[in-house]
């Protein structure tokens, strides 16, 4: 036979060697998240006498649906086999790095290899992931600080990055044939030759780095930034040099980001000249960024719907004349810009009524609730070195609940409510922190259920990348989750959404029954324990006494076009007979937005 088995918590070369000793001709892991498949680490168990593999999700989903039809065949032909030399391994790591500008890994290496095995003579072994990669690039590091002792490390660093191999894929044309994105291999795949005889080097004059990072951006119109690259000559002779932009993908090559550096410098012997590279982001109605498909949700361990996203690509300055020879280095250069609205207001608190526009170069969405609690900002904590995850520091909370048909929620007639967050602070991925609503729902002064967000995995050792709300009966232990945590990244607006029978409710609940709510803010990433709460609220499903009405027709969420006129709009007031708690409106905006307008509350 030849067994498939979910990866899981022991090894791989464990989960091989149960197999291989049960009698199999052959074993398959599968993935159980969105990824692609990689090689696994040796954890040494034995013995293993059949060969092992690995294939993605997609691929192990379809042989078990193909085996619950009835028979499945399976195939491995070595003569099929399709080399991955100059490809990305599926496991590796990509940027751009949370919290900070940099757009990645500096560079790459054969992390997917055969390698000598100290002490035996010629006895090779696998020698995979990180554990193989690093060690090619510490040692072609090493050769270089040999060769040129007077060097630093800033510069060793960067001659490596600008002399690296770029044209590196994400898979073989059979599937595809995909560049790489620079947030996945920065430089390129060391070329240790290539850097030895290089004369040039080139790096970011302010922060040393060998790659140009100009960071994530909310966009409402023109951004100018700029960044100087000092390139060092490490010749006799002087070297003249032209410049050329690259453009990693041609979706980026429309115009609404440009980058530019001069077309023609001389670099002095054995000295040093410093250029100015300029990137332009103009994005126009006609011609707006790349549509942002990024999410905490389903797409939260979706590395393509990034690559969609971000612009990249090269600055080459090549040699010319005379003195040229083996003169030709690269720098990579990386953007991540998200087009914003930029939402204007006015309120008038005598008529309850007011206008909003959106005088941004994006479409924003405007998605309203109840006000529920505030809570003041928090002194910041010293940042963590190597993590950069914001704290989480509540600052609005909110509720909206919609009645919904029979099929939807369950055979009967319910509802579907949503909680808002707004945290001061922005979260990259919302799998870095926990909020936690605790439901009193009978009013005993216990809570009964708690609503959650959290990775789809529900797992602390095995993540799943993605996240959603989770729902957990406080009195059974059991948890269901229905739909995905709504937070489109680097954002400081979460909602948690769930059905009525998730808490042991249904449509005879609506304005009818009343619950006691406490949120939590719980970072989970440094595993701080709780960081801020909002207690003492109280919810009745349907029984909001904020509502927002808009001019244009909608009725508690609205789209704003790019440029839009004033639409008025009015807050209806139901009276304060349901959810006494209730003081306004929380407006949040999306999917992108400036840091002070990311979220608005009116209160009558």
């Amino acid at each position: 036979m030849i067994v498939l088995v979910d990866r899981g918590a022991c090894n791989f070369t464990l989960k091989i060697s149960n197999i291989s000793q049960a009698g199999a001709l052959a074993g398959i892991i599968g993935l159980v998240a969105p990824g692609d498949p990689f090689t696994g680490s040796d954890g040494g168990d034995r013995p293993i006498d059949i060969p092992g593999f690995m294939i993605s999700q997609a691929h192990s989903d379809m042989l078990k649906d193909g085996l619950e039809e009835g028979e499945v065949i399976v195939r491995f032909d070595p003569a099929n086999g399709i080399s991955l030399v100059g490809h990305i391994v599926g496991s590796s790591s990509r940027g751009p790095a949370t919290g900070t500008n940099e757009a990645g890994p500096d560079i790459g290496a054969p992390g997917a290899s055969v390698s000598a095995l100290a002490g035996t003579g010629t006895g090779t072994e696998v020698f995979g992931g990180t554990s193989g990669a690093a060690p090619m690039v510490t040692g072609s590091a090493a050769l270089l600080m040999d060769a040129y002792p007077d060097r630093s490390w800033a510069e060793i660093r960067a001659v490596l990055m600008n002399t690296a191999e770029t044209d590196i894929m994400l898979a073989p044309e059979l599937f595809g044939g995909t560049l790489a994105p620079i947030s996945r291999i920065g430089g390129g795949e060391v070329r240790v030759d290539r850097a030895l005889a290089s004369p040039l080097a080139a790096w970011d004059r302010n922060d040393l780095a060998g790659t140009l990072s100009f960071g994530f951006h909310e966009v409402t119109g023109q951004t100018d930034l700029i960044k100087r690259v000092t390139i060092r000559n490490y010749s006799n002779r002087p070297i003249s040099l032209r410049s050329e932009i690259e453009y990693r993908f041609d979706n980026d090559t429309n115009g609404e980001v440009r980058v530019t550096a001069p077309s023609w410098f001389t670099v002095p012997a054995n000295g040093s000249t410093t250029v100015p590279v300029r990137l332009f982001i103009r994005p126009l109605l006609n011609r707006p960024l790349h549509e942002w498909v990024l999410n905490s949700g389903d797409q939260g361990a979706n590395g393509n719907a990034l690559t969609e996203v971000e612009y990249d690509g090269y600055i080459h300055f090549i040699g010319v004349g005379a003195n040229a020879q083996n003169a030709m280095i690269h720098v990579p250069w990386h953007v991540l810009p998200r087009g914003a609205g930029e939402v204007e207001t006015g309120f008038v608190r005598q008529t309850s009524s007011g206008w909003v526009r959106n005088v941004g170069m994006s479409e924003v969405y405007i998605d309203t609730y109840s006000l529920l609690g505030t809570s003041p900002e928090q002194p910041k904590p010293p940042i963590n070195v190597g993590a950069n995850a914001a704290p989480a520091d509540l600052r609005y909370f909110g509720v909206q609940t919609y009645p919904v048909p029979a099929g939807f929620c369950s055979n009967n007639d319910s509802f579907v409510m949503a909680f808002a967050i707004n945290t001061w602070d922005r979260q990259s991925h919302v799998n870095v922190v926990e909020f936690d609503v605790y439901l009193d729902t009978n009013s005993d002064g216990e809570p009964d259920y708690v609503v959650f967000n959290f990775d789809l995995s529900l797992s602390g050792s095995l993540s799943d990348g993605r996240n959603v709300t989770w729902v957990a009966d406080l009195a059974s232990g059991a948890s269901d989750a229905f739909f995905f945590t709504g937070h489109n990244t680097n954002s400081g607006n979460t909602v948690l959404t769930f059905c009525a029978e998730q808490i042991g409710m249904s449509g005879d609940d609506l304005l009818t029954t009343s619950m006691n709510v406490d949120v939590y803010a719980y970072d989970w990433y440094y595993r701080a324990g709780v960081i801020d709460s909002i207690e003492g609220m109280n919810v009745v499903p349907l029984g909001e006494r904020y509502f927002t009405v808009f001019a244009n027709g909608d009725a508690g969420y609205t789209t704003l076009p790019p440029r839009s006129p004033r639409t008025g709009f009015s807050i209806v007031d139901f009276g304060d007979q349901m959810n006494e708690t209730e003081t306004g409106v929380l407006w949040l905006y999306g999917p992108g937005a400036p840091n002070e307008v990311r979220a608005w509350i009116i209160q009558p």
